[in-house]
């Protein structure tokens, strides 16, 4: 199949595991030269696995999906399956139903192991936990999970966490086997904030659960976290993988937008996908990040254009037409034309240059060719008549922001009149 990089994801993800439930710091920590675990961090992840109720039969179930794990990837496999929308795990699960000589691995589990198994891959196939570290799912996704968490048990969920962090710990694995060179102490707090936060999903709201990890990681960047911009800017920071050193500047991009622009992407921001509407933006980190890279664009610049995308599919009613509450919108195409754009003025006329195409039950936002052979152009100028256009959604979003602020001045006033006593 000539996947070696998965290969080596897949053993260092074992090894991991078995570092994990001996209680092997030294081990584990071998190759991290910068950035090492701390031990009070390894506590921490010992009482995971202390919770987690490690036995010989579930460790053994654990090692064979994180060998199997990566099967499905395999391009022959994918393509063999032709569906569309197949993922990886839909992969495995096939091939354990339908052609199991392919994966003989499971033929040494017990029932109740290979049913685990099976489980953790079903679990793994809907719900994005990478998603969910990155403020990129909604808490709409939990409720999903805590659904199939109340159905199949606490054992289960035990499972599934277990599982979850060998398959982080594995992550660059192509590069060391001597130890997990990801799970230093950074990704290793933001995984364990993720995790510990996940056992309570069966006594605690979604709501609870999703923001109280971006919560934890406001606390972990020392940002402020008691109103719903404070949710916003905190969950922002997921979004782009900030660290410590980015904060100040992000939070200057931040202060620059506009009234109207900051409280379009905080109610986006803050939405919960099952009693406000909510677009899920995939790719959304690359996006951000690509646009903080790009000397030619930056975050406030990327900020303005996405406002002006939630603005297009708000207005245009994309989400009566799907008829849901979470619409999943895939920008992969803009990520990576911000990645590659030398022009601020293409970048910022990306949105009228292209369109919004509904694939099943997600909306793919597609750069057009014509447009895309703009990237290198470093003085690019619009044509007169998409420039209008442009401006002309800008001048709406401004006069929003001049009456809103009107409206602000006017309850101030008034406001102040009632507590003087003084009317006009």
């Amino acid at each position: 199949l000539k996947m070696e990089g998965e290969r080596k994801r897949s053993m260092a993800a074992m090894l991991s595991f078995l570092w994990l439930v001996r209680n092997d710091f030294e081990s584990f920590t071998a190759c991290q030269h910068r950035n090492k675990m701390s031990p009070e961090l390894w506590s921490a992840m010992q009482r995971f696995v202390a919770w987690a109720g490690v036995t010989s039969e579930s460790a053994h179930a654990t090692l064979v999906f994180l060998a199997i794990r990566g099967i499905g990837k395999a391009q022959p496999f994918l393509q063999a399956m032709n569906r569309d929308e197949q993922t990886p795990e839909d992969v495995v699960l096939t091939l354990m139903r339908c052609l199991p000589q392919k994966v003989p691995s499971c033929e040494a589990l017990t029932a109740h192991g290979l049913d685990l198994v099976r489980k953790a891959f079903s679990i793994h196939r809907r719900f994005n936990f990478a998603q969910f570290l990155q403020g990129e799912n909604t808490p709409r996704h939990i409720a999903a999970l805590q659904s199939i968490i109340r159905e199949e048990g606490q054992q289960v969920l035990q499972f599934y966490l277990m599982s979850l962090v060998g398959v982080m710990c594995g992550l660059r694995g192509q590069e060391s086997l001597k130890g997990s060179l990801f799970m230093d102490q950074v990704n290793g707090s933001t995984l364990m904030a993720g995790i510990n936060i996940l056992t309570r999903l069966e006594t605690a709201s979604s709501c609870g659960i999703y923001w109280g990890y971006i919560g934890t990681k406001a606390e972990m960047l020392g940002l402020p976290f008691d109103c719903l911009e404070h949710l916003a800017f905190a969950r922002l920071c997921c979004l782009t993988r900030a660290k410590q050193e980015d904060v100040a500047s992000m939070q200057v991009e931040w202060g620059s937008l506009n009234r109207v622009d900051r409280e379009t992407f905080t109610q986006h921001l803050v939405a919960d996908g099952m009693r406000m509407l909510a677009f899920v933006f995939t790719f959304l980190p690359a996006y951000l990040v690509n646009a903080k890279q790009n000397r030619a664009i930056g975050l406030r610049r990327a900020l303005v254009v996405l406002v002006e995308l939630i603005d297009m599919l708000r207005s245009d009613g994309y989400a009566e037409r799907i008829g849901a509450m979470t619409v999943c919108v895939n920008l992969q195409d803009l990520a990576d034309f911000t990645a590659k754009v030398e022009s601020s003025g293409a970048f910022m006329a990306v949105h009228v240059h292209s369109s919004i195409v509904r694939r099943r039950d997600r909306l793919d936002f597609v750069v057009s060719a014509k447009h895309k052979q703009h990237t290198t152009q470093q003085n690019w100028s619009d044509e007169p008549t998409q420039e209008m256009r442009a401006l002309m959604r800008r001048m709406d979003r401004r006069v929003s922001c001049v009456n809103l602020e009107l409206e602000r001045l006017q309850k101030t006033r008034s406001s102040a009149s009632v507590l003087t006593g003084l009317d006009d």
